[in-house]
This record gives C-alpha cells, sequence and structure tokens, in this order.
C-alpha cells in the first residue's frame, strides 16, 4: 500500500486534484502533536510524521516496515492487544484505545489511540490509518489528582475522628452533671407546681441534647467500628439514615463477616456514608443496599430508586466536576489504593454503585 494512495482525501467523493493531495500529505507529515501514520492490512507501518518522532522517538528510516506492536508493551503483546485492535478496526470502521506505549528508548507514555480501516472504492480493505496522542501529562495530573482526593479523605476521617471523640469527652460530663442536677431540683420537695413542669422540660431538653451529641459524635467517626467491625455498624447506621431521613433501606446484609483491615472497614463505611448523602440531595425515597463476601472479596451494591437524577448526573461524576464529581473521585481512589473498584450505573428503576474490594487475610482487631 502506498502513501500516497492511502492518504489521498476526498471532495464529494472525488479525489482531489493532485496539488492539493500533495498539501494534505506535507500537512499530515508536518503535524507535531499527533503521530499520524498508515499501516498495510497486516500492521506493518508505511508512513510516518514528524509527530510520530517526537511522540515516539523513531525516524522514518527506523519504523517504516515496523509492525505496529513495536510500540506496545509485554504485557499487551502477551495478551493480543495489537491483533486484537486491527480486529475491531477491520469488523467495525474503527477502534479507539487507551493505554500505556513503548517509546524507542523504552520508556512508556499514556496513548489515546484510534485506529481506522481504509477501504477503496469497490471495498476491499487496503489497510489502516492510525492516529496518538500523548496524554502521559494529563495522565500524571489525573493520577496527582486522584490521590491527592484520596489523601484528602483519609485526612477528614482522622479529623472526624479527633472531633468526635472531642466532642462526646468535653460535652458528655457537663450534661452528664446537668441532667444529675435538674433531677436533684426536680426531687427536692418545696419545688413549687409552677417549676415542677419547668424541670421535667429541662431535663428531656438535656437528654435530648446527650442523644443528639452521641449521634453525632457516632456519625464523625463511629466507635462501634473499632469495637464490633463492618457488619454491625451498617446494621447501625442504615437503621439510623433510615429513621433520620424518611428512606425506606431494604437491606441484604450476610449473616456474619470475619474482620477486615482496619483501612478496608473505614473505606467502606466512608464510601456507605458518603454515597447515601448523595442520594439525598435527589430526593430518593427507597434504597436497595446488598452486601455479598467471601473469603476472598466483598461485592456492594446500593440501588437508589426513583429520584431526581439529571440527565448528566453519571458523567458529571465520573469526570470529577462538581462537589459530587470530587467525592466521587476521592472514594474511587481510596478504593484503587485498596485494589477495589468503584462504578456507577444507570438503572431503569434507578442509579447503583457497584463497589468490589479484594480482602486480605481476616484480621484480629484488639
Amino acid at each position: 500500500m502506498s502513501a500516497d494512495r492511502s492518504i489521498n482525501p476526498q471532495r464529494d467523493g472525488e479525489p482531489l486534484d493532485q496539488e492539493a493531495a500533495e498539501s494534505f500529505r506535507l500537512l499530515v507529515e508536518r503535524v507535531k502533536d499527533y503521530a499520524i501514520f498508515l499501516m498495510d492490512r497486516e500492521g506493518v507501518i508505511a508512513s510516518w510524521n514528524e509527530g510520530l518522532e517526537r511522540i515516539k522517538g523513531y525516524s522514518a528510516s527506523e519504523i517504516i516496515g515496523q509492525r505496529m506492536s513495536i510500540f506496545y508493551t509485554p504485557e499487551d503483546l502477551a495478551r493480543g492487544l495489537p491483533q486484537h485492535l486491527l480486529r475491531v478496526a477491520r469488523s467495525e470502521g474503527r477502534v479507539e484505545d487507551v493505554g500505556w506505549r513503548v517509546r524507542k528508548d523504552g520508556t512508556l507514555f499514556w496513548a489515546d489511540v484510534v485506529i481506522t480501516a481504509l477501504r477503496d472504492d469497490a471495498g476491499p480493505l487496503v489497510g489502516f490509518g492510525k492516529v496518538t496522542r500523548d496524554l502521559t501529562e494529563r495522565k500524571r495530573a489525573d493520577t496527582a489528582m486522584a490521590e491527592l482526593s484520596g489523601r484528602l479523605m483519609q485526612l477528614q476521617d482522622e479529623e472526624r475522628q479527633r472531633i468526635g471523640r472531642k466532642l462526646l469527652d468535653t460535652t458528655s460530663p457537663l450534661l452528664t452533671s446537668l441532667i444529675g442536677r435538674l433531677y436533684t431540683a426536680r426531687q427536692r420537695r418545696e419545688v413549687g407546681a409552677d417549676l415542677g413542669p419547668l424541670l421535667d422540660e429541662a431535663l428531656a431538653m438535656a437528654e435530648a441534647i446527650v442523644t443528639m451529641v452521641r449521634d453525632v459524635s457516632s456519625m464523625l467517626y463511629p466507635p462501634l467500628l473499632e469495637q464490633s467491625g463492618l457488619l454491625s455498624t451498617l446494621k447501625w447506621y442504615l437503621d439510623s439514615f433510615a429513621k433520620r431521613n424518611g428512606v425506606r433501606v431494604d437491606a441484604q446484609l450476610p449473616d456474619s463477616m470475619a474482620r477486615m483491615s482496619r483501612e478496608r472497614e473505614i473505606a467502606m463505611f466512608r464510601l456507605t456514608q458518603e454515597w447515601l448523602g448523595c442520594i439525598l440531595g435527589v430526593g430518593t425515597k427507597m434504597v436497595r443496599f446488598r452486601v455479598m463476601v467471601s473469603a476472598r472479596e466483598l461485592d456492594m451494591r446500593i440501588l437508589a430508586l426513583d429520584g431526581n437524577w439529571p440527565p448528566e448526573f453519571p458523567d458529571e461524576l465520573k469526570t470529577g466536576l462538581g462537589e459530587l464529581g470530587i467525592t466521587y473521585t476521592a472514594m474511587r481512589e481510596r478504593l484503587r489504593q485498596l485494589n477495589g473498584t468503584l462504578d456507577i450505573k444507570q438503572q431503569e428503576n434507578g442509579m447503583a454503585l457497584d463497589v468490589h474490594l479484594p480482602l486480605g487475610k481476616p484480621q484480629q482487631h484488639r
């Protein structure tokens, strides 16, 4: 396949004149931000441009005649990725792939690749066109942002734990003393008839404040998580969430669950807490919560039924836009650090958050 034949553009179905075709060829060759080249039907490289040399490091004499697979990592070669991409492009017309590629000097870069099947007027395949963009800097920036989000969430956990404990430790003695004195005053015989109801009301308010402080402290960092583990904490939290917010929660939880590492238990609880908070914002009134666990892995699905979901909601989360997007990015990064995965899927009856978490050996918590 000749390069001139394959990059000859058309206007209204007719080839451009020779001068225009030559101008187009020169344009492609001079592009520096994209590696643009042609391949024959077997994936052998048949053309070159300056972008290919800048991004991948090969001159024309070094790369023309080589197979496309020269750019792929050993792992991708072992699973036959180059051949797979050509098969898809041949059958579907084009294919796009994002992943690590190899430069001439052996270094890796993050590439966005589009391969297009090229056919002559009669229809038979004559080769492929391939366009590659180097997105390494964007990848590094995204990775750094994700790692920062994950670290910020960990710091947030530590701060919540500190505030929760301090709130409980500083207010409990004072409130306990206040309630004791109110009871003492209420029991004195000289309390007048008018003062008695006021003391009863004050006692009720003080006891409500104690309950509220304990609830807030537990929400910030539940001591039950340290004491009894994730399963007991989820049961408590889902019941509390349903009562506080008037949301029906249909929970399917295992009868028992071995203790996981502290990091995994905290991550799963926070993820549940954060996502249920997101659900409240769209007016969902029913949630199906399911956890399946084995010796090696845990799968969790939180399905929010109904609700006023904006059409762009999943995309906004996945692109990290807005407050919800930042929350989703942080949750996803936290799971990634534990070798887990997180995904949002639109369902006919609502929005589902799917979590997969590999488990280590059962932990001994003290």
